[in-house]
């Protein structure tokens, strides 16, 4: 092989000015590229199609709610990893609480003590329907 696959990205055009010349170069070094778990894992190209961001809206404040969780982060006081956020779409008030662990009690007792008690009861939630937002 003329040169490492991950020794220099300007390898493959080295290559060509040397004279060097496959037809079917660009699409083999694509296919290549796509199979590399390195290249994938590291490449600085984002490997998503573009979507035109959404608004959402909301007709008055603290009918329609964003959750989702984050983590895990390094260990907190109490074993705590994990952050449960909640976000209203009308005024982006946020609500969020440290649990050690995430299951459908922990995010029903949040849902009930950090909104319904301090909001009322939302028109809507929305989350990624992870397995703990379920219930």
């Amino acid at each position: 092989m003329l040169w490492s696959p991950h020794r220099h990205k300007d390898s493959a055009n080295k290559a060509l000015r040397a004279g060097y010349f496959l037809p079917t170069m660009k699409q083999d070094a694509i296919r290549l590229v796509s199979k590399c778990e390195r290249c994938q894992k590291h490449s600085s190209l984002i490997h998503q199609p573009a979507e035109p961001l959404t608004t959402m809206l909301s007709p008055c404040p603290f009918t329609q709610w964003g959750m989702d969780i984050v983590g895990p982060f390094p260990l907190a006081a109490g074993q705590r990893k994990f952050l449960l956020v909640a976000i209203d779409y009308f005024t982006k008030w946020v609500e969020a609480e440290p649990l050690a662990r995430i299951t459908e009690g922990e995010v029903m007792k949040f849902i009930w003590k950090n909104i319904v008690c301090h909001f009322g009861i939302p028109r809507e939630i929305i989350s990624d329907n992870g397995r703990q937002f379920q219930s």
